[in-house]
């Protein structure tokens, strides 16, 4: 049985004395999944519970006292603070459970937290939901372990020794902080990144990007409902404004050798070596300069990016529309493989096209 650490938000003595019977009996039960659960009654000490205890999910009330100290029921939904921590600052699953749902704010409401009314049985609905989860939180806990241990040991072996006297002669605090964040992340991105030929098909992309506010290289968007990908220079992309231009390539959509590839690999054995052989050819991309292969992100493509046929559009008037129509990133591990065939295919030198005719007859002149 997994035993999961639940922070309930609630300063109702009711309700957590209605909390405390649920989780009895949810325990009791003999699920997968156990709770053990940490009490907040007002919004500082909930912030102050996430900053200091271990917990894998959060039920939070949105009428609360402020801190201790406050007289009464605070009529202020000061739980959507609580809940836009959780978002900003922990990556936890979170249920809003409250008498005034409507009360939840923006940011809260379009996020995956769920809204649960309070009702007599809304107790053992949370707790079911939350329970559905924690292979999630499982994956998150010991995810948050690794980049720890990673970080514990880039700090011991690297930051202290190496700048234990510099950020003494640094007046610029703030700046210190950015250079060690960039060498941590880069650090814990570099050990324990898995290699290509290791990595899950899932994580080629990262859906939705994760930059909001623009567009990087390697984004997927779509024009008249053609997919491009961009391949404008990453140092370009991520300069304060973006370039005047912007190198968009059509991705091609290659349904039909997939289709017929999957079908192959219910055929015979020879048919499934031949299946086996294509999708090796796609893996490796054993394709001419001028292609580049993208595996399926969740329902659409497969696709052949053509870098044949690319397309320049101007930044300022295009970006806007481009980033409504982004549906996804090819992950940082990936997207060096697409830039550098780029450039080999612009810097190719080759033979130019003779008519064999036309030289036969030269020869043999």
């Amino acid at each position: 049985m997994g035993e999961r650490f639940v922070l309930i938000a609630e300063d109702d003595q009711q309700a957590i004395e209605s909390w405390e019977r649920d989780i009895r009996e949810f325990n009791r039960a003999g699920g997968e999944v156990s709770f053990t659960a940490e009490y907040a009654r007002n919004c500082r000490d909930a912030l102050r519970a996430l900053e200091r205890v271990r917990v894998d999910c959060a039920v939070v009330d949105l009428r609360m006292p402020v801190d201790a100290g406050s007289q009464g029921r605070n009529n202020d939904p000061v739980g959507n603070e609580v809940l836009e921590r959780v978002l900003l600052d922990v990556g936890i699953p979170a249920v809003v459970y409250s008498g005034y749902p409507q009360e939840v704010s923006a940011r809260v409401r379009a996020s995956r937290i769920l809204v649960v009314p309070k009702k007599g049985d809304g107790g053992a609905e949370v707790l079911a939901w939350l329970a559905q989860h924690e292979s999630l939180m499982s994956a998150m806990d010991v995810t948050r372990a690794r980049i720890q241990r990673e970080s514990a040991r880039l700090f011991s072996n690297s930051i202290w020794p190496r700048w234990e006297d510099k950020w003494q002669r640094m007046a610029d605090r703030d700046q210190l902080a950015e250079v060690i964040t960039r060498q941590i992340v880069s650090h814990v991105a570099e050990q324990l990144t898995l290699s290509p030929n290791d990595s899950h098909p899932e994580e080629f992309y990262i859906v939705p990007p994760l930059d909001v506010d623009r567009l990087g290289t390697g984004d997927l968007v779509k024009i008249d409902e053609k997919v491009y990908v961009v391949v404008s220079p990453r140092c370009n992309m991520a300069r304060d404004s973006y370039p005047a231009h912007l190198i968009l390539a059509p991705c091609k959509p290659m349904d039909e050798e997939w289709s017929s590839m999957r079908e192959r690999f219910a055929g015979s054995a020879k048919e499934q070596k031949s299946a086996a052989d294509q999708l090796r050819r796609f893996a490796t991309q054993d394709f001419s300069l001028s292609s580049h292969f993208l595996p399926p992100c969740d329902a659409a493509g497969p696709w052949l990016v053509q870098f044949k046929d690319v397309l320049t559009v101007e930044s300022r008037t295009a970006v806007p529309d481009l980033l409504r129509t982004r549906f996804a990133s090819i992950a940082s591990q990936f997207v060096p493989n697409l830039v550098q065939r780029y450039p080999a295919y612009l810097g190719r030198f080759g033979q130019p096209d003779l008519d064999t005719d036309e030289l036969r007859a030269r020869v043999c002149k």
